[in-house]
């Protein structure tokens, strides 16, 4: 069904614009698009620039670089300005059909270029450049009026001047680019050099930073190669014909025709059908195999390569960091919005997908909802399958998918959000900065993500969106051993190991964090709970043994401590946890413990703590309370806490991490209201 939705908006977008700009990627870093103008008469080097935008992007065709890091490059438009300098004509020309383009091509190819000559010339000791054919020729720079270094940062005309002087040559010359290739043991050294300084005479001359040039792309005369009828025709031979070279007859597997089909599928970034490079997953274990494994039409190949590309410019987005391309499947064919309304449906698709992931874009979407409307009347006709991916330089990697999301599941997740949001106020106080509003944002750092070398370990927080897009239940020890996890990070300042950014400013403000993050934790539990996907957080029955009854226990209580526990749906232990917790956050408050950096803090064991544990602690919670002068005002609620945890002894063995936990909460709700109270008598005086 995914591939299916994917076709049909690839041929939707072939039916008003040629197969080459349906390619067209929009997605690019950077202000500009360096024309580099190639004129003979005589052969000189001429410089124009556009602006990125998308009518620019489509006149240099941006289709991407060759796939694979050890592809020829055939790309007229380039990130890479050494690809144009040395392989870029060469290799178009040799592959060309006789044209007017292939002309061109060979006029160029004549004047403009410079021969290393022979790899016994350039390396005359014998050492070793295998790909030393791939860089073998590359622009006169010299003969296209580029003949000094003055436009080069210091540190790299230095090393040009030096090799000049040792060498006795002039810069950018047959001998100097020899010379500079026996020097670095690579002629793609030489190709790379020539990159470099087309970048910085670029960026001199049109007064432009190197790092706002986004393209490059290729003219003769004034006119754009790329835009060149025969380099349209050659690009829809690279990327489709090719792949029909060995095709056979048979059955396409997506739209049923019998014809000729093609197990090639790797020109696709993200469309991964199966492993196409071993015969072991083959159909009878040979090559030939793959095609009954899945096999492609022409049409349905362009229709996926054209909606592949759609998607990436119009239907992907982030949630939380990640890449992610939202695909709909509509329930019926005719269904289909009709293409001059697409791009319309997709930016109302992505701004919905936005008002889950950050407060400040619900907002925004809710004010817009009637310029929506008439999509929002459509939801039930179609479902979303969300696609994650991690893109590393050229390749893509596909992460999760998660499939057939009804559209209403995303209400349902911000109608519940709303409602805990519009509670956690009641009782937290507002949230100005959006600390109480569960977005996928904010979810997104409640876990322990781990921050690697090259890229961040996101499997959890996919796992979890999984659940919440799916309805899947969840365990919640697990979720509670990760927002404990989390808070460690804040407390033992781990920050470089997590995504986690170091709060800006002195110790509370790192204070703040983990009593933020630990709010945050209970309410997204309650979130859950409101979605069904986690039971009531309960404990065992709350039997009371001593002198005094239940009622009498929660009547001494903080009476918005007590509907705060309430909300949460804490009895037995949990209960009492967080009332030792409570404990600990007035403890905290005391001017000797803010004096020393709440030491009170250093008897957690974040690890976990069994019962043993917890009942020291106990006791040792109650020598603080009498040490500071505060056991009279807290003697309800310490004998509250008592109570629950001696009548519910066993539960303390379940998880020591949990038990952590609780006691965490129960201080960091402590811990927020004395900073309310503060913040509320700063502004009285």
């Amino acid at each position: 069904m995914i591939l299916e939705a994917v076709r049909r908006l690839g041929l939707a977008a072939l039916e008003r614009i040629p197969f080459a700009e349906a390619l067209v990627d929009t997605d690019v870093q950077g202000k500009y698009i360096v024309v580099l103008d190639l004129h003979p008469n005589p052969w000189r080097l001429e410089l124009d620039v556009r602006s990125v935008d998308e009518k620019s992007l489509a006149e240099a065709l941006w289709v991407g670089n060759a796939p694979g890091a050890n592809s020829p490059q055939d790309r007229f438009t380039t990130n890479h300005p050494e690809y144009l300098a040395s392989q870029t004509v060469p290799n178009v020309l040799s592959t060309i059909p006789q044209g007017p383009l292939k002309d061109i091509l060979y006029r160029i190819f004549k004047n403009a270029y410079l021969d290393l000559g022979e790899k016994g010339e350039v390396f005359p000791q014998g050492e070793k450049d295998p790909q030393y054919q791939r860089y073998r020729y590359l622009w006169d720079l010299p003969k296209l009026g580029i003949n000094d270094t003055d436009f080069l940062p210091p540190k790299e005309r230095q090393e040009l001047e030096e090799l000049c002087q040792e060498e006795k040559v002039s810069p950018f010359s047959l001998e100097f680019l020899r010379a500079y290739a026996r020097k670095k043991e690579k002629a793609k050294k030489v190709c790379e050099l020539l990159g470099e300084v087309l970048k910085h005479w670029a960026s001199k001359k049109l007064d432009i930073k190197p790092s706002e040039i986004a393209l490059y792309t290729l003219a003769f005369e004034g006119q754009l190669l790329a835009q060149h009828p025969d380099y349209k025709s050659y690009l829809e031979q690279k990327l489709v014909d090719e792949a029909f070279e060995e095709a056979a007859e048979g059955v396409c597997h997506l739209c049923g025709k019998q014809e000729k089909v093609t197990r090639d599928t790797a020109r696709f970034r993200y469309l991964k059908f199966y492993i196409t490079d071993k015969p072991g997953f083959a159909s009878r274990l040979t090559k030939e195999g793959f095609l009954k494994n899945y096999a492609l039409c022409k049409e349905c190949y362009k229709g996926l390569l054209a909606g592949e590309q759609w998607l990436e410019n119009h239907l992907r987005t982030q949630l939380g960091h990640k890449d992610v391309y939202v695909i709909p499947v509509f329930h019926l064919p005719e269904a289909y919005p009709p293409f001059d309304q697409l791009e319309a449906w997709a930016e109302y698709l992505r701004n919905r997908l936005s008002a889950s992931q950050t407060l400040q874009a619900w907002k925004k979407f809710q004010e817009e909802i009637e310029r929506y409307q008439h999509y929002e009347e459509q939801k039930a006709l179609f479902i979303l399958n969300f696609l994650f991916v991690t893109k590393q330089k050229a390749a893509v990697k596909v992460d999760k998918l998660i499939p057939d999301v009804p559209p209403s599941r995303l209400d349902r997740l911000d109608e519940v959000r709303q409602s805990v949001r519009k509670k956690a106020t009641e009782f937290l106080g507002p949230d100005k900065n959006g600390e109480w509003d569960l977005n996928l944002e904010t979810i997104y750092f409640l876990l322990p993500l781990r921050r690697g070398r090259n890229r961040t370990e996101t499997t959890p927080y996919l796992n979890l969106l999984d659940a919440l897009f799916t309805s899947r239940p969840l365990e919640p020890k697990t979720l509670i051993h990760q927002f404990l996890e989390v808070a460690g990070v804040h407390r033992f300042e781990r920050y470089n190991q997590y995504i986690h950014q170091r709060p800006k400013g002195d110790e509370l403000a790192r204070e703040i964090a983990l009593v933020q993050q630990m709010l945050q934790a209970q309410l997204f539990l309650l979130y859950l709970k409101e979605l069904g996907l986690i039971g009531r957080l309960v404990g065992g029955e709350r039997k009371m043994s001593g002198p005094k009854t239940l009622d009498e226990i929660e009547g001494m209580l903080d009476k918005e401590l007590r509907e705060w526990m309430d909300w949460l749906g804490l009895e037995g232990a949990r209960r009492g946890l967080f009332l030792l917790g409570w404990l600990i956050g007035k403890i905290g408050s005391t001017p000797e413990q803010l004096e020393s950096k709440k030491p009170i803090l250093n008897k957690l064991v974040f690890q976990g703590m069994n019962r043993l544990k917890v009942m020291r602690l106990a006791s040792d919670v109650y020598e603080k309370l009498r040490q500071y002068r505060i056991a009279d005002v807290n003697e309800g609620t310490y004998a509250g806490a008592m109570a629950h945890l001696t009548s519910s002894l066993s539960e303390l063995d379940s998880s020591p991490q949990e038990n952590v936990f609780w006691i965490l909460s129960g201080y960091s709700y402590a811990t927020w209201r004395a900073i309310q109270a503060g913040r509320k008598k700063e502004v009285q005086e």
